[in-house]
């Protein structure tokens, strides 16, 4: 019995990239913020670290979670 390929959507990769753009520039304004911030309010650099990758998964998880709403809303 031959596989079945699945159908992958042509906005799956736009979305993804504009979900990695909007965590790249989240990250960025984290960096910044957190390096300009002195004294105890400043994060440990693990901590930096962890937030930086979260906010990277959330951008992109939360893009492809809109991509799901818009493929239906697209297709009417």
């Amino acid at each position: 019995m031959p596989k079945q390929q699945k159908q992958v959507s042509k906005l799956r990769r736009p979305f993804v990239i504009a979900g990695a753009v909007v965590g790249a520039l989240l990250s960025g304004w984290y960096i910044y913020d957190n390096i300009t911030r002195r004294g105890l309010a400043a994060d440990p650099i693990w901590t930096r670290f962890v937030n930086v990758a979260l906010i990277m998964f959330v951008s992109i998880y939360l893009a492809n979670l809109v991509r799901r709403v818009v493929e239906p809303l697209k297709k009417r």
